[in-house]
C-alpha cells in the first residue's frame, strides 16, 4: 500500500492506494503519525484507490481513531470498500471512526456535525 499525503486548510487528507508493497502497516501508521502532529482538526482517510483494505490496516486505522478522539481530532474514512464496511458493522458503532461516501461529504461531516459528541457512522 502506498500513502499520499495531502494538507489542506482545514483538514489532512491521506490517500491510499494499492502497491505491491508489503509494509502496509508500517507507512500506514507512519503516515498517520504525521497527520496527528500536524495540527489539523481533522484527518481523512481516502479508500478510492484500494481494491481491499488489508485486516492489519483496518486495525491501525481503529488503533488511531480512539487515540485522535481523545485528542479532540476528527478521522474520517471515505469510499470505504464493501468487505472493510462489513467488518466495521461487526463493532460498536462508538469504537469505529465514521465513514462517508466521499471528500465533499467529510468536509461536510467534520463543518456540520461534531464528530466526537455524536460518535456515528454515515453509510452510503
Amino acid at each position: 500500500m502506498e500513502v499520499y499525503r495531502e494538507i489542506l486548510p482545514n483538514s489532512y487528507l491521506l490517500i491510499l492506494a494499492n502497491e505491491h508493497a508489503s509494509a502496509t502497516e508500517t507507512q500506514l501508521t507512519a503516515a498517520l503519525r504525521l497527520a496527528s502532529r500536524s495540527g489539523k482538526p481533522s484527518i481523512w482517510v481516502d479508500c478510492s484507490h484500494l481494491q481491499h483494505l488489508p485486516l492489519s490496516s483496518l486495525r491501525v486505522l481503529l488503533r488511531y481513531y480512539r487515540r485522535l478522539r481523545a485528542r479532540k481530532v476528527a478521522l474520517v474514512l471515505c469510499h470505504l470498500g464493501a468487505a472493510a464496511h462489513q467488518l466495521l458493522a461487526k463493532l460498536p458503532t462508538a469504537s469505529c471512526p465514521p465513514v462517508v461516501p466521499s471528500l465533499l461529504d467529510a468536509e461536510r461531516y467534520c463543518q456540520h456535525a461534531h464528530p466526537l459528541v455524536a460518535s456515528r457512522r454515515l453509510v452510503s
